[in-house]
């Protein structure tokens, strides 16, 4: 079980989003905190300074990074997936 961080940033951004959507993306971080390697719709970005992988959850994209070593995984930014990369 890896621990899960949040940015002040993805705190911010995941209060704005509406509860339902925000709860199913709650509940995905939990499954993808849980088996991060069996995750599904998780994929690696190339050129992001920051977030090294993406979880999409419906109309909305989860920024993070994972450090396997230290067992944790830092939520970067949360957003719909039209203004994420903005």
């Amino acid at each position: 079980m890896y621990e899960l961080l949040f940015t002040e940033k993805a705190t911010k951004n995941l209060k704005k989003i509406p509860k339902a959507d925000a709860k199913r993306i709650l509940v995905k971080l939990d499954e993808l905190a849980a088996n991060p390697g069996e995750a599904a719709n998780v994929k690696q970005l190339m050129n992001h300074p920051i977030a090294g992988f993406r979880l999409r959850v419906g109309n909305y994209q989860v920024l993070f990074s994972r450090e396997d070593k230290l067992r944790i995984i830092e939520v970067v930014n949360v957003g719909s997936r039209k203004d994420i990369y903005r």
